[in-house]
């Protein structure tokens, strides 16, 4: 019996749209954690310590070679008073000061993956959009006198890294990401390095 060849382009339509739904990726929740190395402006970079860092992302696959996320994050920063009093010319005095920075960040992202869906190590780059509600609070202590400073804003940002995404279980990854992230604050970009480890479902 002849085969039609509208049959023989369904059957060959068939296959490759079942080899490429075959190959699909999950939507799939990230959750991590990690360390936030200062590194720009001078001023943060020298006077605060590595902070800590907190995410959260939903990734959706709009084709196998490429994700879409959208995620919150926070990062936390303290200062170091020693290296503040030093440089002001304070140590061994009655002067004291206590600091905090935090970053809430939502994004919006593009993670192109450079291996197939089939590969057992997945890796990545990474780029995203950032809004970014920045808060600081300094209180300093000097000749027995109390002074309190606090600044806010909102800033928008970018962010570009690369990651590693590995198997630990039928339906759990374990990823690593490293993120370089830039807020564009009032007169000079924030900036910080963000490496961090979490599981995906």
């Amino acid at each position: 019996m002849k085969v039609s060849k509208r049959g023989m382009m369904l059957a060959v339509f068939v296959l490759c749209a079942s080899a490429v739904f075959a190959q699909d990726r999950r939507k799939q929740i990230e959750l991590f954690a990690g360390a936030a190395i200062p590194l720009a402006p001078q001023e943060f970079k020298d006077y605060y310590k590595v902070g800590g860092s907190l995410h959260g992302q939903y990734v959706i696959f709009p084709s196998p070679n490429l994700g879409v996320s959208f995620g919150l994050a926070i990062e936390g920063f303290t200062v170091d008073q020693d290296a503040v009093l030093a440089d002001a010319g304070l140590t061994g005095t009655d002067a004291a000061i206590e600091a905090n920075a935090s970053i809430f960040e939502l994004g919006v992202g593009l993670r192109p993956y450079l291996t197939p869906p089939t590969a057992t190590t997945q890796f990545f780059l990474f780029g995203m959009g950032t809004y970014n509600a920045l808060s600081e609070e300094a209180t300093i202590t000097y000749l027995g006198q109390t002074f309190t400073a606090k600044a806010d804003g909102n800033n928008i940002g970018l962010a570009a890294g690369a990651g590693l995404e590995l198997p630990a279980g039928e339906k759990l990854n374990i990823i690593i990401q490293g993120l370089t992230r830039f807020i564009f604050t009032e007169g000079s970009t924030t900036s910080f390095l963000g490496v961090t480890l979490g599981v995906v479902f």
